[in-house]
């Protein structure tokens, strides 16, 4: 590089100094600049040398010879870039101009004035700025449709440019931008204007035009007009010239040439052919001379631009763009008004000051999809809330500062409002639906409402007033509005609202102006809602952004892609501010100096230690969530203690030292709380919710929501935090057990569940290791146990409905709230002592906590919290009222968690459990089983002494906690898990069953000490249908019955992923089957009858190996022995059948084919080498050897819907569903039959499994690393060896890899194995056979592949040899019907009959004699139909019956030939089988019956090809190969034969697999699918842009690189593959004008990729089929955000994902997803054809000879 760097250095010195004796060509070749010698001979090689490599698609360029300086456009980039040379030094590249650029196509250099000028085609501007890119100010954007080429005439002070717009010109303008000297100087005969250079010694332009093939001149002000060259003009380019030569750059002969600008003569190639060249320029001194210009002295004090004018004094001081100059030469500092707009990915600002409002992307990092925006004129921040990030975040206007604002439980924050006065930041989260708000750098954040609020969206402030404004676009839309501390909430406007979007505020009218996105309105009202307004209504389809300033409403617009503007009293003077920018959201209109009012908390935060929030009349001091208020009513403080309580809907806290305050705690989601408790370790809360089944935990503050405990809960109305183990325990009325687990949810465990009728509360005593219920039951008790579940007893009879129970830690007593007794009840932890506390006035209590001396309750009908003297009950106080529904209760200090064991210090050294045992209990004593209370005692006699009395004993105070501490302690294991035997570590099990439900699956150990039932913990299960288990990966594989796909993850629910997916829901998988040696997994699928296999280890899609679409078979349960290497299935065929093959589906056999119905379940016992299946229709569980002899019936009575089987252990286990049962017998005989499990709804699969032997696998021959199979692997000779297969429609090339098969001509059937050969081969093996021998009788393919699924057809129909079935009445009538005419071949002379190759007379039929070699002729078939024919024994009448019939079809031939040359006459262009017969488009006759390729078996191709083409593509060896069996599917080549077709009326050749391709014109040519029935595209404009064409070098090489465009089904999709392959098949393609539709992609340009493409529709209009819309074909949502709840109409999740799979094409290059804003209406500039000229963008690819489709602009 510094090699190439100095050379290039010294070169341009040289180029320099040798200047005056022949001219460098400087031209751009996109990935390059080169300097070529335009004097040098073309054949040399030395005089082009590359100044600038390595780019990316230079375009324009041009030079400053003085600076040594080059710079270009790069169209992919998007950017100016620049390099300089200093001497013998090259400079590095640099970024000049690197935003607001989309299409820069012109650049010219201003060499006197030190600046850059150039155009933007796309968005149609002409700009100007220094060398360095500062001080960028748009000179021109009215009026200009598309500027290319731009050039400078610095001494003059004019500049000029072209444009090929729809009126392509040529124009002139002073430098400065002036409009007074703007003029159009070529109008006429003009058409697309390249290039363009001018002549300073003659004072004349030059201009190329590529439509027209000429290159012209004039004088400057377009007089004097020639024509320099003209006529075999290929397509020029760019355009200079030195002295009396014109240079120009030609696309399609990728060349350079050369003229006399005079004369045209001359004409010569200066370098060529293989270039891509672009702009071009001569570098010499002679085209940039000296002039003085007052630019040059101090920059003529301007302040920032000095530009060159055509007038004196000959230059104009000049502001950036959005400034304006304050005097003649001094310009402003910044715009003043300013539009702040959200736009997704970026941040805009667009200046009021001046006429162009140019939009200016802010210098931001991390924008991903911003929503709403604001600003604080104090400090000069931006503040913007991003979905995608789930924050807001704020920088200065520059970008500097750029900060994190709030970025903790921010889910869709829609909304932002800066109070400027109180400095604070203010925002609703339609997420959450909350208003919050922080100081504004986010600290000291608090609630202000939560209650009450659906979808709050836009959010206003009157921060002088103490007023806040919202809008909430929820079912019941509305505005409201509330002081702003949440105060005084009143709802302004409620009626006639959809989804109001946005709002705004007068401050001067004090009035509330807000728009509505579905009502398509923009209204006004009084503040207090009154005097409501409309002030416009027409053309405004969907407003988002939504401001105010001054006199004037700015609103963004999703379908029109625009920001407008429009009066704010009378609705008039609209303007549109920007037009065709998409991503828009919101918008905010500033003055970026003016500050506005005061209150008082301008003044020193109003006094307030945290918050301080106006209020209309008197302002307030807030606290942040975990703060309260001191007395002082200004200062706040972490309060030591504090009540919680729960809800059904929320969880609030109480200040116990203040004004006893609650206040919600914003945790989101909760539906019906119930039990509560805290971890005073990490400030934390958990608590359960009855509502959505689930226990959850977050932090004090509401903060870091976390589900804990989701599965398997019904009614968990009982929960505590064992705070000394960390661990979670909780009581379930519902399931009737007690568990526990880690806090986080981890290691979950059975501990109580038998004898155990609805426990209600639980309460812990870590320190003593023991716990405390209150169980409801039949007869209601308080028990108590061991932290373990040991020790249980009956600590209290005789109580009622415990329902609240505490344990007094200072006093060792427990207290519970008794509901039927209606008091609070005491006793000490042994069950003695106990007392009444608190009676009376007590109708309904629930929930109870302890503090100090106070005991806490709440009570249902009194609606309250009350609190009363732990001992005597007095001193009772009502401390909080109006509360319903208090769930739970409890006190937030550290004292009520104090207590030490064991399982504090490093869990007890226990890799999952350390549970505490009580006191005096040794680890080693504690019982492995469950106990039983009814073997249990009650409370003890003896009890450990007193708090108080221990408390005298040790001089202590009497509030001082004396704990008796377990000492001892057990490390336990998850549910079903088992310790080692260092009674530390926990291992899996070793065997085990799995049965599904609707929703979960659960693991069961019938035997196991444990509970026996377990639901794991995996998310996300729908319909669960089938379930297999891999022994090798511990993973769970199910058949999710919602999406038809196949899942799989561990049993603690991770790695979940897709195994099968199915993105068309084509699929319908029924069963599955794991293979653990060869890592196969077996799938059947029920639409497509097919057995498939798919790879375990990467999932790549192996095959179908049995069935298929096109074969009669049905097979659905599958069962795997994987030590033979068997696969077993049903075949619900008629009659039904159970059939074993190998794993490749080779070597079928039927074992079970008689007395078997409905067979619904099938499993094998690998030790008994035994096979069982369950008949649902005979109601019987059968059980046979693996070859289906010794069958014998094992269960034959009491069974109703037996759906799954499986061996575990002695014991064979079933499901009967409609039961709700898993039973179980003996495997042998089917005695000991047992009931399981009862009451299981839902239930759907059950397996055993058990651990694989790791020696076992790694010797068996199938495993992968020992068999190198790329696709299957088989086991022979007992198991002792394996050999390679492949599925169906595929060979083996080399022994292991697999690949698809060549095909045997259309004269061929294609066996299903065997060797490729044409014709019999003497070994039985050859794979192609004449097709003639399909379906005749005899085996000819070595698999009787040809023989298989042969149609049977009808009495009245005859058989041809090819299997095709025809009508009776043809055979033999002298006209060939059967495509092999095979229904003439054996015809016999009239009153002669065929048998044997021989024609017989008929009066030896039926003699009593044979006659034929086999005796047909007397046969029972042929002598019934002797008699059943009344004309057989009279040939007389016979054969006038015949002349009768053929009389009567020839009448009705004529006819039909009578109407058919009439229908062709008259309708012959709307014949839908136009091109059957041309060999590009060989399709099925409309009246061609094809069974086994119908419909449904193109679907599961497709089906089959969308799912393996993604794994394929990414795969290496073996796996490579994989992707060709796709096309066979597609193609018909690779679909297993069998299905005849039955013609009427002409032929199609079905029994070849590889002939039988169909072909469609329209995918031959590229033509959209669409083309012929969708509208037609826009007539050509006047002067069409260029079409987002493809390139020749981007043609798709791969199989599926290429997809269907949008509007194409996935038959095209198909038939694009299938053209692929003409050759093989004979036919040559024939390419029309759009083919290259088909074959390529589009270009890699982005600009013209994402923008010049006509943008996707929304998914989901803003008024859904509103009448307002009515015209609008697309959808469109509000919502800004990609979840469900962020927009109106995004509540229904369908209609969104129906809507982005109908777009789904178009938007795949489109670069705003997820919700692409609507499409632009349409524009003459994204129209085109084969005729439009082309951009520097899209120049590779014009002269590609399949001229490019039209742009898909919607009409």
């Amino acid at each position: 590089m510094r090699l190439l760097v100095q050379l290039l250095a010294v070169f341009l010195v040289t180029v320099q100094q040798g200047a005056s004796s022949h001219p460098w060509l400087l031209f751009a070749n996109r990935k390059d600049i080169r300097l070529v010698d335009a004097t040098q001979p073309r054949n040399r090689n030395n005089n082009v040398t590359i100044i600038i490599k390595d780019l990316e698609d230079a375009a324009a360029l041009d030079y400053h010879y003085e600076k040594g300086m080059v710079c270009w456009t790069d169209i992919s980039l998007e950017m100016i870039r620049c390099a300089y040379h200093q001497g013998a030094n090259l400079l590095n590249k640099t970024n000049v101009i690197t935003t607001g650029l989309v299409s820069p196509d012109g650049l010219a250099i201003d060499w006197l004035g030190n600046k850059l000028y150039w155009t933007d085609s796309e968005t149609n501007r002409l700009e100007v700025s220094t060398l360095n890119g500062e001080n960028r100010k748009v000179l021109f954007w009215e009026d200009l449709d598309q500027p290319r080429a731009i050039c400078l005439f610095p001494k003059k002070g004019l500049l000029f440019w072209t444009d090929w717009g729809e009126n392509p010109k040529i124009e002139s303008a002073g430098m400065n931008g002036d409009l007074t000297t703007r003029h159009v100087i070529i109008k006429d005969e003009i058409f697309w204007p390249n290039g363009l250079t001018i002549d300073y010694e003659e004072e004349a332009i030059f201009w190329a035009d590529a439509k027209l093939n000429i290159i012209c001149s004039a004088s400057l002000t377009g007089a004097n007009r020639r024509t320099v060259s003209q006529g075999d003009l290929q397509h020029p380019f760019a355009l200079t010239m030195y002295k009396n030569v014109l240079y120009w750059t030609d696309w399609q002969t990728k060349s350079i040439h050369s003229c006399n600008k005079k004369t045209g003569a001359g004409r010569k190639a200066v370098l060529g052919s293989s270039l891509t060249p672009m702009d071009i320029h001569v570098y010499d001194q002679e085209r940039q001379p000296y002039s003085a210009l007052p630019c040059q002295n101090q920059n003529a004090k301007c302040s920032h631009l000095c530009l060159s004018a055509p007038y004196p004094p000959w230059f104009t001081c000049a502001c950036p763009t959005g400034s304006k100059l304050v005097d003649n030469f001094t310009c402003a500092d910044g715009a003043q008004q300013l539009l702040l707009l959200a736009r997704r990915t970026d941040l805009r600002r667009i200046s009021l000051d001046t006429p162009d409002y140019t939009d200016v992307v802010l210098p931001l990092d991390g924008v991903k999809h911003a929503i709403a925006v604001d600003y604080d004129p104090v400090d000069g921040f931006v503040y913007w809330s991003d979905d995608e990030v789930r924050g807001i975040r704020r920088a200065k206007l520059d970008g500097s500062q750029q900060e994190d604002v709030v970025m903790a439980e921010v889910d869709h924050p829609d909304g932002i409002a800066v109070d400027w006065i109180g400095r604070n930041l203010y925002w609703t989260d339609t997420g959450t639906d909350r208003i919050e708000v922080a100081r504004l750098n986010g600290t000291w954040r608090k609630v202000l409402i939560s209650e009450n609020l659906d979808e709050p969206r836009a959010l206003a402030l009157d921060p002088e007033v103490g007023w806040m404004f919202w809008t909430d676009w929820g079912k019941e839309p509305k505005i409201e509005r509330a002081s702003m501390d949440g105060s005084d909430r009143v709802v302004l406007v409620n009626t006639s609202l959809g989804w109001p979007n946005g709002i705004a505020l007068d401050y001067v009218q004090r009035r509330l102006y807000w728009c509505d996105a579905k009502t398509d309105k923009i209204e006004v009202a009084d503040m207090d809602g009154s005097k409501r307004k409309e002030i416009l209504s027409e053309n405004v389809p969907h407003i988002f952004g939504f401001s105010l300033l001054g006199d004037f409403l700015y609103w963004t617009d999703w379908q029109h892609r625009s920001i407008e503007r429009v009066h704010k009293w009378t609705g008039e003077d609209r303007k549109i501010i920007v037009d065709q920018l998409p991503d828009l959201m919101g918008l905010k209109a500033i003055n970026i100096t003016e500050v506005r009012g005061t209150n008082p908390c301008a003044v020193g935060n109003g006094g307030c230690s945290h918050l301080c929030l106006n209020r209309p009349g008197k302002y307030v001091c807030a606290c942040p969530i975990g703060y309260e208020l001191t007395a002082d009513e200004i200062n706040c403080v972490i309060p030591e203690a504090f009540l919680l309580f729960t809800r059904k809907e929320d969880i609030r806290r109480i200040s116990l030292e203040a004004n006893h305050k609650n206040v919600i705690i914003p945790i989101a989601g909760v539906k019906e709380a119930s039990a509560l408790d805290f971890d005073v370790n990490d400030n934390r809360i958990y608590w359960t919710d009855i509502g959505v089944k689930s226990i959850s935990r977050a932090f004090m503050n509401g903060s870091n929501l976390e589900v804990v405990v989701e599965f398997g809960l019904e009614y968990p109305e009982g929960m505590a935090v064992d705070w000394v183990a960390h661990n979670i325990y909780w009581a379930d009325m519902g399931s009737h057990r007690v568990e526990v687990a880690r806090l986080d949810g981890s290691s979950r465990r059975v501990l109580i569940w038998k004898d155990l009728k609805n426990p209600r509360s639980i309460a812990l005593d870590p320190g003593e290791g023991y716990m405390y219920l209150g169980v409801w039951g039949s007869v209601p008790h308080i028990e108590r146990a061991g932290l373990d579940g040991s020790q249980r007893i009956t600590l209290v009879n005789g109580v009622g409905r415990v329902n609240g129970l505490v344990v007094d830690f200072a006093d060792r007593r427990l207290y519970w709230a008794d509901v039927d007794g209606k008091h609070i009840e005491s006793c000490d932890l042994d069950g003695k002592q106990r007392q009444v506390v608190v009676s009376g006035n007590m109708p309904q209590p629930h929930g109870l906590t302890q503090y100090e001396e106070f005991i806490y309750w709440a009570d249902w009908t009194t609606r309250s919290i009350e609190r009363a003297h732990k001992q005597s009950g007095e001193n009772r106080t009502r401390i909080q009222t109006q509360v319903d529904y208090v769930m739970d209760i409890l006190v937030f200090h550290s004292s009520r968690q104090s207590g030490w064991n064991p399982c504090a210090v490093n869990n007890g050294g226990c890799s999952h459990l350390c549970l505490a045992l009580p006191a005096g209990s040794t680890s080693s004593s504690s019982p492995r089983t469950q106990p039983s209370v009814s073997s249990t005692t009650t409370a003890a006699s003896s009890s450990s002494a007193s708090t108080s009395s221990a408390a005298a004993a040790t001089n202590l105070p009497a509030t001082t906690v004396v704990v008796r501490q377990s000492h001892t302690h057990r490390c336990t294991c998850p549910t079903h898990y088992e310790l080692v035997a260092d009674n530390k570590t926990c291992v899996a099990p070793k065997s085990f069953l799995l049965f599904s439900q609707k929703n979960y699956i659960n693991r069961l150990l019938p035997s196991s000490p444990d509970s026996p039932d377990v639901i794991l913990p995996i998310r996300g299960l729908k319909q669960v249908r089938g379930i297999e288990f891999d022994p090798v990966g511990q993973h769970l594989y199910w058949i999710d019955g919602r999406s038809q796909t196949i899942r799989r993850a561990l049993d603690n629910g991770t790695q979940a992923s897709v195994v099968v997916a199915n993105p068309t829901q084509s699929l319908h998988p029924y069963d599955l089957a794991v293979e653990p040696y060869s890592r196969v997994l077996f799938w059947s699928c029920s639409r497509f009858n097919a057995i498939n296999a798919t790879r375990i280890d990467n999932h790549l899609s192996v095959g179908i190996l049995v069935g298929g679409p096109s074969t009669s078979d049905k097979p659905r349960n599958l069962a795997v022995h994987p030590v033979k290497g068997w696969l077993f299935f049903t075949n619900l065929v008629s009659p039904a059948r159970i059939e074993r093959c190998r794993l490749d589906g080779s070597d079928r056999v039927k074992i079970i084919e008689t007395d078997i119905d409905q067979p619904s379940a099938l499993t094998i016992d690998t030790e008994e080498e035994m096979i069982f299946w369950a008949d649902t229709s005979l109601k019987v569980i059968e059980v046979a050897a693996l070859d289906g002899t010794n069958r014998r019936k094992l269960i034959s009575s009491q069974l109703v819907q037996p759906i799954a089987l499986t061996v575990h252990g002695r014991h064979l286990y079933w499901l009967e569903k409609d039961s709700q049962l898993i039973e179980r017998a003996l495997k042998i005989n089917g005695e000991d039959r047992q009931r399981v499990q009862g009451r299981i709804p839902y239930l759907s699969d059950l397996l055993s499994t058990s651990t694989l032997d790791p020696n076992t696998l790694a010797s068996n021959p199938c495993y992968p690393p020992n068999s190198g199979c790329g696709h299957l692997c088989v086991l022979m000779d007992s198991g002792e060896r394996g050999r390679c297969a492949c599925p169906l429609n595929m060979i083996l090339e080399d022994g292991k890899t697999c690949v698809e098969p060549p095909a045997c001509s259309p004269e061929h059937f294609t066996c299903r194995s065997g060797i490729y050969e044409t014709g019999p081969s003497g070994s039985g093996a050859t794979r192609c056979i004449p097709l003639s021998w399909r379906c005749d009788g005899q085996t000819e393919c070595s698999d009787a592949s040809d023989e298989e699924d042969c149609p049977e057809c009808r009495p009245d129909q005859f058989r041809c040899q090819t299997g095709q079935c025809i009508a009776k009445k043809h055979e033999c009538d002298g006209v060939p019907q059967c495509m092999d005419r095979s229904d003439e071949q054996r015809c016999c002379p009239l009153g002669q009959f065929y048998c044997s190759e021989l024609c017989l007379p008929d009066i030896l039929l039926c003699d009593g004699v044979p006659h034929c070699p086999d005796e047909s002729d007397e046969s029972v078939t042929s002598c019934a139909n002797r008699v059943a024919n009344p004309l057989a024994g009279d040939s007389s009448i016979r054969t006038t019956y015949i002349i009768g019939i053929v009389v009567g079809l020839g009448s009705v031939a004529l006819l039909c030939v009578l109407f058919f040359c009439w229908h062709r006459r008259h309708h012959s262009h709307a014949d839908p089988d136009e091109g059957a017969h041309d060999p590009l488009n060989p399709v099925a006759p409309r009246h061609t019956i094809v069974p086994g390729h119908t419909q449904l078996q193109t679907d599961y191709q497709l089906q089959y090809v969308s799912n393996i083409v993604g794994e394929r593509t990414a795969g290496v060896g073996a796996s490579s190969h994989l992707g060709s069996s796709a096309v066979d599917l597609l193609s018909g080549r690779g679909v297993k034969n069998g299905g005849a077709i039955i013609v009427d009326g002409g032929g199609v050749v079905v029994g070849s697999s590889s002939s039988c391709q169909l072909y469609d014109r329209s995918h031959v040519t590229g033509a959209s699918s669409s083309s012929s029935s969708g509208p037609g595209y826009p007539q050509e404009t006047l002067n069409p842009p260029p079409s987002p064409a493809t390139d020749t070098r981007s043609h798709c090489t791969e199989p599926y690189c290429c997809t269907a465009v949008s509007g194409q089904s996935h038959k095209s999709h198909t038939l694009s593959r299938q053209t692929a392959r003409g050759h093989h098949l004979g036919h040559q393609p024939r390419l029309s004008g759009t083919s290259s539709q088909v074959y390529s992609t589009l270009r890699s340009y982005k600009h013209y990729k994402v923008r010049n493409q006509p943008p996707p529709p929304t998914p989901c209009s803003t008024d859904n089929f509103e009448e307002s819309d009515s015209q609008v074909a697309y959808h469109s949502s509000p919502s800004p955000s990609s979840i469900p709840k962020m927009g109106p109409g995004f509540k229904n999740a369908g209609r969104r994902q129906q809507s982005s799979h109908r777009h789904q094409r178009l938007g795949a290059d489109y670069d705003s997803d997820p919700y692409p804003p609507p499409p632009t209406p349409a524009r003459s500039h994204y129209v085109s054809d084969a005729s439009c000229p082309p951009s520097p963008s899209t120049e590779r690819s014009y002269f590609n000879p399949l001229p490019p489709p039209p742009s898909p602009s919607p009409q």
